[in-house]
């Protein structure tokens, strides 16, 4: 059992990850981040998470939740329609249930018209988010994946196929469901698997969004990842220097033949469905005739 650390957060809960601008050529945009804890309880090797903290993996939570809550009405204040996301550096809800997570955040958001909550997830863990009747103003994202980069990669995390059984449910109870099939990669018979997984989705759901992405990682990150002890196995793919941002991404050609299967693997269930790309080249975004419209999340979904 992964251990938890409790103390009380200095800086802000809530900063604004402006880091996209820095970055010309990718597909991406500014959004606010809400630390309501930081790490993550599953052990997928390549999580970015790693680096991010330096090796501290651990879930820490906060003690002093009343200023988050603060600072939260405050932002929800704020002119505009926003978006903050809640699964940025963390799970949003591995922990939910040990921590407020969904009972501070959602009814929030459901009770006011203008900002939206990103909840990000490869948990199952779904009771608190089907106690409320929510609005527009809540998405809930859920990473899945090929069974064998699961097995392989997602150490600790539920089944890819049990992830699809609670988005279902989750898009039944009415809340704007994206499946994030993030990160692809070209294991041993993956477009099959990747197919089967498509297919098993419009068994269940009707996702109202896809994000695809593809293994993508600064130089750094297998270091990390060795010193945290896990496996360095999934940074053996042939892998390019994107001189845009300097991350090293799966080659050109690799990544163009997985998101075509993809996408024609999705659009033979759904031809209209939002597709978009997560931190990916404009190039890539020409190649597969996508517009380069900024951050993937930030598709208008009003009902």
């Amino acid at each position: 059992m992964m251990k938890i650390w409790v103390r009380e957060r200095k800086s802000p809960f809530i900063h604004l990850n402006d880091k996209a601008n820095t970055h010309k050529g990718i597909v991406c945009e500014p959004f606010y981040v809400l630390s309501y804890y930081i790490g993550c309880p599953f052990a997928c090797t390549y999580c970015y998470l790693q680096a991010t903290f330096r090796g501290q993996v651990e879930p820490v939570i906060y003690r002093n939740r009343e200023k988050l809550l603060a600072e939260l009405d405050e932002w929800l204040k704020l002119p505009g329609h926003l978006r903050l996301n809640a699964g940025e550096l963390e799970d949003s809800l591995a922990l939910d249930g040990k921590i407020p997570l969904v009972d501070d955040l959602v009814p929030r958001f459901i009770a006011q018209d203008r900002h939206t909550l990103i909840l990000v997830t490869k948990s199952t863990n779904i009771r608190n988010l089907l106690k409320y009747r929510p609005n527009d103003k809540v998405i809930v994202a859920f990473s899945v994946s090929s069974v064998t980069a699961w097995r392989l990669f997602e150490k600790q995390t539920p089944h890819p196929f049990q992830r699809l059984e609670a988005a279902a449910r989750v898009c039944e109870a009415g809340y704007i469901t994206v499946l994030r099939l993030d990160p692809m990669l070209p294991t041993k018979g993956w477009e099959k698997e990747y197919e089967e997984l498509i297919d098993k989705v419009y068994s269940l759901l009707k996702p109202h969004q896809w994000t695809l992405g593809s293994l993508r990682f600064f130089p750094s990150l297998p270091m990390w990842t060795a010193k945290v002890g896990r496996s360095t196995k999934v940074y053996n793919f042939g892998v390019e220097v994107s001189p845009e941002d300097n991350r090293r991404r799966l080659k050109t050609s690799v990544r163009l033949e997985m998101y075509r299967h993809a996408i024609n693997c999705i659009r033979r269930h759904d031809p209209t469905v939002h597709i978009r790309l997560c931190k990916e080249t404009e190039q890539m975004h020409h190649l597969l005739g996508l517009p380069c419209s900024g951050c993937c999340y930030n598709t208008n979904f009003s009902q």
